[in-house]
């Protein structure tokens, strides 16, 4: 079996979790497919035959996975596992991949009868990859949302541009966000064959800018009852994306994985990449640790420290490669330049009002 960044160290992967079933098949693409080809990826970008790989290794399928029972395994550490994996090995295909997460969880979620039509008639693809989704919502929390939709008959028509769409060129599906005139998030599929739907020329990114990110415009989208996941105020839809991203992210210890895994195969530096080791193990026993056994909304004060903790351990274990890397490390195509790129992508990653502000407290006092 092929074995996961962070093998041999405090950070490896319980014997029985690697040896799950999906566990064991998306590490094994992931070594084998995605690993040789990261830096090229973070470069050219997330060919279609890395997320081919995922979906004949079942990783679409993740957030409806269930473990056997046998394997005294949670749903939960397995799909912490895979995110982790996938993060640490080529954090740009991660991004992409994971843009389908929030859909499938929403059409997992869907109520009443319109819901489940939805869910029969979308989710089986998407869980096998026959068809992919991106997501582009989280603008939703801005005072001014870009995105606004007006209800006309038999549906919804969505207006203005949503300004990061990952994977775009990629999918099939847009999970899309608007704001309904009574401050309503509305919530919708808008499929890439629909009129009034393209991507228009945005910014470069300097990092995971191998994502295929873009902005993406709707002009006068019709969008049709039928295909709408969900209508809510938007005041509830921010708190709960804020409690949802209040805890720490399995793809920051992923990418805390990937830079001990640097640290230890460059002589004479492997202490720091067993201490990190050890260090990242413990804050990640004590996130997840807060996640499973407090209910969601409490402790949120704890759960916000915790994840800045493991955003400023990542950007200065990434700081630290590139200070033994030298400098080799700025010119592009370098392990230890990319994974410092990366680790302060994750300061913005899913980032909210108060995650920013602990985030650079913890930094700047350096608690």
């Amino acid at each position: 079996m092929q074995t996961a960044p962070g093998a041999g160290t405090a950070l490896a992967a319980p014997p029985r979790l690697a040896a799950d079933p999906l566990v064991a098949a998306v590490t094994g693409a992931a070594v084998r497919v995605l690993a040789p080809e990261a830096e090229r990826t973070a470069v050219d970008g997330v060919p279609r035959t890395h997320l081919d790989a995922l979906a004949a290794a079942g990783a679409y399928g993740l957030v409806a996975y269930e473990p056997d029972p046998a394997d005294g395994l949670t749903a939960r550490q397995v799909l912490r596992e895979v995110h982790e994996v996938l993060a640490a090995v080529d954090p740009s295909t991660w991004f992409v991949w994971t843009q389908h997460v929030p859909l499938a969880k929403a059409l997992l979620q869907a109520a009443g009868p319109a819901g489940d039509a939805l869910r029969e008639s979308r989710l089986p693809d998407l869980a096998s990859g026959k068809t992919r989704a991106t997501a582009g919502f989280a603008f939703l929390r801005h005072p001014r949302p870009p995105v606004t939709a007006r209800r006309v008959p038999g549906g919804w028509r969505l207006d203005g541009r949503m300004p990061w769409v990952t994977g775009w060129d990629l999918a099939d599906t847009v999970f899309a966000g608007a704001v309904g005139p009574s401050d309503e998030a509305v919530l919708a599929l808008v499929d890439r064959t629909d009129s009034g739907l393209g991507s228009v020329a945005g910014a470069p990114l300097w990092a995971m800018g191998g994502t295929h990110t873009a902005t993406v415009e709707l002009r006068d989208v019709r969008v049709p009852d039928e295909r709408v996941v969900g209508v809510l105020p938007r005041a509830d839809w921010i708190r709960a994306y804020d409690l949802e991203n209040a805890d720490a992210q399995p793809a920051v210890f992923g990418q805390l994985r990937a830079t001990a895994a640097f640290l230890l195969q460059s002589p004479p530096y492997e202490d720091l990449g067993l201490r990190l080791a050890e260090r990242t193990a413990r804050l990640r026993a004590e996130a997840y640790a807060l996640r499973d056994e407090v209910p969601r909304g409490e402790r949120t004060g704890d759960r916000l420290t915790l994840r800045a903790a493991a955003l400023d351990l990542a950007v200065r274990a990434a700081a630290t490669c590139v200070a033994v890397a030298g400098g080799r490390a700025v010119q592009y195509g370098h392990t230890a330049g990319r994974l410092s790129r990366e680790a302060q992508f994750h300061l913005i990653q899913a980032q909210t009002t108060p995650l920013r502000a602990e985030t650079a407290r913890l930094m700047l006092d350096g608690i």
